[in-house]
């Protein structure tokens, strides 16, 4: 997608709203880096669009609409999309509810997809608010009420519960398919663009065609242009400079990030779109005490696009605009703490003029509803945990739920396995005696993260000729690197390479080089002075060439180049006197580093923890997958760290067919020796069911 770079931005405190932006080019073909944009024009690769899509909800609100709109607007959303049709059509003798899910059933089996259709009025639903705590979105009958605000945030409810990052919303009674199509590239474009997690987008229609006989195409709604001048009456208010900044304050069309959406506050019925961007005012400046530190830090965009398509639905008459959509709106922009008392009359007369109050009267306060934040998500889901699949078409496909386990389902196992002398046999570092069991692995959809003193190179490698696409740890836990996309549910990373995210634990080779290089030059110089103590020789990979690393470490070539890529770790071949050795060890820890034995070879870190990398990988898979059991194999000393982090430890034994003399609690013995072991290992994990 090209869009036109806008130069108009208005700063508020952490908030900034960006003018709007108009669509050049829908679809701006493949990507190509020969060829320069214009300074004007900023390109959205249609790669950035498709990884956005995978990652959103389109919820559908359908209220009794024509069903053959309803069936076009369906056939607009993109695939990678996932729908939720949240319906308040009537039931009884007439049930348009049964033909709503016939429809979107057929429409998913047909298109081989999967969608979620729920109604309002269910009870299920609202008495998982209720256990959730969040009993303000239900009226007297104990159900969900009738309003617009109440089905977006039952919307973002959801869209967490499918463990999503983005939701976005589109009326169900659009006339041009083309337009809810183009509705999602908009909002996957300003995610895409948005340097920050705190992200909303909103549409601004090109036309609004209104039936007077022939199509009258309108440039803008009435109730839009009224909402956008007092809109910006008020932020013009807030700084030093008039501004027209705003021009979507009744945008229906809007998406928003799951982040930023569960912030906010929401006006109960029409005044929903408006009070949106009041809340992100009011919480996110700074002219009101802050509540969000973390958005406020981080910032909070809002991007407006103009569309190519024109805005085409059922009419509803000028009482549904006036007393529906224009007193809410404006009430709550009359009503907001940071509105000052001209605009505040600007608001009056502006209503008294459209007959909706007296001279003397103020608008009625809106109804607000808190931040969806505050529902327990573990209650609703616990609540739900019997009814999901009713929600779900077609219903004999998996529930795409991380975190929720169906009646009967397994735990989600986790294994974290060491390779050198655990999944790699400790002599020929062969593996092919463990291929049958880790296969199994595979097929029970149980996740591998190989966590070892090996490097980045050497494991993406290995990780390569298995056919494992998990996380993994490297250089003795000293950084955690995640594919791209792997998690559902965003979390936070210190950089990307290559196609992970990377969280480093320890620290970066350079900085580690450098003080090693000084703790030897001192223990060096201190064994000179004191020969009683005994002679030491220390050979680093870094300082071998790759033939003598092949050499000492039995590795092949390739393996050994491979072993020297070092970026967080130095591995050592240290030699001499018990006195000597014990020495340097000590003047390590004195000096903040850290040291592990494998066997033959000392691997030095700073910083490094294999324990606190399992620990934040096991919080993620927790996070993403709710209920989890991790597994960790191992076989040396160096494990230990590893094994004392995951649920059930496994140790196997070494070349001398005997265990290592490790401390874990509960920890057990596997006999066979490295992949050997392994497999018995493995077999016996997949075996457990609880």
């Amino acid at each position: 997608m090209r869009l036109e770079r806008t130069r108009q931005a208005e700063h508020l405190g952490s908030v900034t709203i960006f003018g709007v932006r108009r669509v050049l080019e829908l679809d701006s073909g493949a990507k190509n880096p020969q060829v320069s944009e214009n300074a004007d024009v900023q390109k959205v690769e249609r790669e950035a669009i498709d990884e956005i899509e995978k990652k959103m909800v389109i919820v559908l609100p359908i209220k009794d609409e024509d069903v053959k709109v309803f069936e076009g607007v369906l056939s607009a959303i993109p695939h990678d999309c996932f729908i939720i049709v949240l319906s308040n059509s009537q039931r009884g003798d007439i049930d348009a509810f049964r033909v709503e899910h016939d429809i979107l059933s057929r429409f998913c089996q047909i298109t081989r997809r999967q969608a979620m259709i729920v109604h309002q009025k269910d009870p299920a639903i609202a008495g998982a608010f209720a256990a959730a705590g969040y009993s303000e979105i239900l009226g007297e009958d104990n159900l969900i009420r009738s309003g617009k605000s109440e089905g977006m945030i039952l919307g973002i409810i959801l869209t967490k519960v499918l463990g999503k990052e983005f939701v976005g919303f589109i009326d169900t009674d659009n006339y041009i398919p083309g337009a809810a199509l183009e509705y999602v590239k908009h909002y996957a474009a300003a995610f895409s663009m948005a340097k920050t997690p705190y992200v909303m987008a909103r549409i601004l229609w090109r036309y609004k065609p209104k039936l007077f006989g022939e199509i009258y195409f309108k440039k803008w709604g009435r109730v839009s242009e009224i909402t956008n001048k007092h809109l910006n009456n008020m932020v013009s208010g807030m700084g030093q400079f008039e501004t027209d900044v705003v021009k979507t304050g009744n945008a229906g069309e809007h998406a928003m990030s799951i982040a930023l959406a569960e912030r906010l506050d929401y006006g109960t019925g029409y005044a929903v779109e408006t009070e949106e961007i009041i809340s992100i005012l009011e919480k996110f400046t700074g002219m009101l005490p802050i509540t969000n530190k973390e958005a406020s830090e981080k910032g909070v965009e809002i991007y407006q696009t103009e569309t190519v398509n024109p805005h085409l639905h059922a009419e509803k008459g000028d009482d549904h605009v006036v007393l529906e959509m224009m007193q809410p709106s404006l009430s709550v922009i009359y009503h907001s703490a940071l509105c000052q008392d001209r605009t505040r009359r600007l608001i009056l007369n502006e209503l008294v003029e459209a007959g909706c109050l007296e001279p003397d009267q103020e608008p009625p306060l809106v109804g607000l509803m808190p931040p969806p934040r505050q529902v327990d998500m573990s209650r609703f889901s616990a609540s739900l945990s019997g009814e999901f699949r009713r929600y779900f078409v077609p219903e004999d496909l998996p529930l795409p739920i991380p975190g929720m386990r169906p009646v009967g389902e397994e735990l989600k196992k986790i294994i974290f396995s060491d390779l050198d002398g655990s999944l790699l046999h400790p002599v020929n570092y062969s593996y092919t005696e463990a291929l049958n069991a880790l296969r199994q692995v595979q097929a029970n959809d149980a996740p591998l993260i190989f966590c070892s003193s090996k490097t980045r190179a050497e494991q993406a490698a290995l990780r390569q000729e298995l056919g494992v696409n998990d996380p993994f740890i490297t250089e003795n836990g000293s950084a955690i690197f995640v594919p791209k996309g792997y998690f559902h549910r965003p979390h936070s990373y210190d950089k990307v390479v290559d196609d992970y995210v990377v969280t480093e634990i320890g620290q970066p080779y350079q900085e580690l080089k450098h003080r090693l290089n000084q703790v030897l030059e001192e223990v060096n110089a201190q064994l000179l002075n004191n020969a009683s103590v005994g002679s030491l020789a220390v050979s680093a990979f870094s300082d071998m060439s790759t033939e003598e690393v092949a050499i000492e470490t039995g590795l092949n070539l390739r393996a050994a180049e491979l072993a020297r890529q070092r970026e967080y770790s130095e591995t050592l071949k240290i030699q001499g006197s018990r006195q000597a050795i014990d020495l340097l060890l000590t003047e390590f820890k004195n000096a903040g580093l850290s040291y592990a034995f494998g066997g033959k070879f000392y691997t030095v870190t700073s910083g490094s923890d294999k324990g606190k990398a399992v620990k934040i990988l096991t919080e993620l898979y927790k996070l993403n997958y709710g209920n989890i059991l991790t597994f960790g194999i191992g076989d040396s000393e160096n494990d230990t760290p590893m094994l004392l982090a995951v649920d059930r430890p496994m140790q196997v034994q070494g070349v001398s067919q005997r265990w290592s003399k490790i401390k874990v609690p509960q920890l057990v013995f596997v006999k066979g020796v490295g992949p050997d072991g392994w497999s018995r290992a493995v077999v016996d994990i997949l075996r457990q069911t609880s």
